[in-house]
């Protein structure tokens, strides 16, 4: 995304922010509207000067690996038989009963409370060594211990959602060199805390926590090579990588006592509501709702955090790009529970500004929760008039 000026502004182009009149009393323009003739003749006649606009590459899902499509394939002779044998065996899968699934959310509020502010990973150790082991043995094996995983949720629960500022929880994690399930416990974390807000009950809650822990155990049948790359991936890398969405289910499908819940997470974690996601392309109400809570918290941590291929951005950032997929890719009704509430948490909070101050965030609009007011040493900001000015970072 950029911002341009409106003179230079051409049809076709897209906007990535609302655009409001002079006093900010009125949207002219919503975010994702495509500019044509009349559009641009509008925001000159308001004397609107520059707007944020999407670039191409911006219109894939930035969670997702960087391709390089100009790049020749060596893949076939790097892929061993047992996993291309793996991958015929995929091929011969029918999927597609699997997309009448509906969850009913007129849950009970039934919500366990931790105590003390031991980081997770410290008081949890013991569980955190068990689940990667698990993932772990995936490698080899395509079942899983499902009791295991499930005495240990149990145990940790209350911890995971103990306190509404996940944000500052997820903050007192150590990472390692394990991205992928490092990124399991942190979405699992992010995911139990939108159950919570949704008024899923303590049984609900422990599910979601099992799906969203296992969502991407596919990834540990994906070549290393592959997984691990540090620059773009090729097209065919790409197609291989989009498989550990139908490896977790068919991992999931072998291992006893797991239920739908739990398999239609992994396999539609990467489904998008407008039909644009994968393997089965299903929109909307097709789409498991733990699917579509894991979808948003997997995006939000992995924009958030360093991949081989990709440098972290500020929570802020990944908060606006859930914002403006929310109702298009996103799921609208879960992307406001998901915003509204960690944005409370940010009131308070010493920020970065994009021209070099240091601000302390004092209200957020519930309409605009990556858009709060500033207070520095000249005065106050308000992101949502002076759209030019964004958050950078939090103050470490």
């Amino acid at each position: 995304m950029k911002y341009i000026k409106v003179i230079d502004a051409q049809e076709g182009m897209k906007i990535a922010e609302p655009i409001f009149n002079y006093d900010a009393s009125l949207e002219l323009l919503s975010a994702g509207t495509v500019l044509n003739d009349r559009y641009i003749k509008l925001l000159m006649r308001a004397d609107v000067d520059s707007i944020k606009i999407y670039e191409l590459s911006d219109e894939v899902d930035v969670s997702n690996i960087s391709v390089d499509k100009n790049a020749k394939s060596e893949l076939a002779d790097k892929l061993d038989e047992g996993f291309k044998k793996e991958l015929e065996e995929l091929d011969r899968e029918d999927l597609f009963d699997t997309i009448t699934c509906d969850y009913n959310v007129n849950m009970e509020v039934n919500v366990l409370t931790g105590e003390g502010n031991i980081p997770f990973d410290k008081k949890h150790a013991g569980m955190i060594t068990k689940m990667k082991d698990t993932f772990e043995s995936l490698k080899e094996a395509n079942e899983i211990d499902l009791d295991l995983i499930k005495t240990e949720v149990v145990n940790a629960l209350p911890d995971m959602i103990r306190n509404n500022d996940v944000l500052m929880r997820l903050r007192q994690l150590e990472e390692s060199d394990d991205y992928t399930f490092e990124h399991s416990i942190r979405v699992s974390m992010l995911s139990t805390m939108i159950g919570k807000w949704l008024g899923y009950n303590e049984e609900q809650l422990i599910e979601l926590a099992e799906a969203s822990l296992l969502f991407d155990i596919g990834k540990m049948k994906i070549p290393a090579f592959i997984l691990n790359k540090p620059g773009k991936v090729t097209e065919e890398e790409f197609e291989i990588l989009k498989r550990h969405a139908q490896f977790g289910y068919r991992i999931l499908m072998m291992t006893s006592g797991v239920t739908s819940n739990i398999k239609y997470s992994a396999l539609q974690h990467h489904e998008r509501m407008d039909g644009s996601g994968y393997p089965l392309k299903i929109k909307s109400n097709q789409i498991h709702e733990f699917a579509k809570i894991i979808m948003i918290c997997d995006i939000f941590d992995a924009m958030t955090h360093d991949r081989p291929y990709a440098k972290k951005i500020s929570p802020f950032k990944a908060a606006e790009y859930i914002a403006w997929q929310s109702g298009t890719t996103l799921d609208y009704r879960i992307a406001y529970v998901f915003l509204s509430n960690i944005s409370e948490y940010f009131v308070g909070k010493e920020v970065i500004l994009s021209d070099g101050r240091i601000g302390k965030i004092v209200y957020v609009d519930v309409n605009y929760p990556t858009k709060p007011l500033i207070s520095v040493d000249d005065g106050f900001i308000d992101l949502i008039k002076e759209s030019e000015i964004t958050i950078e970072d939090f103050v470490k």
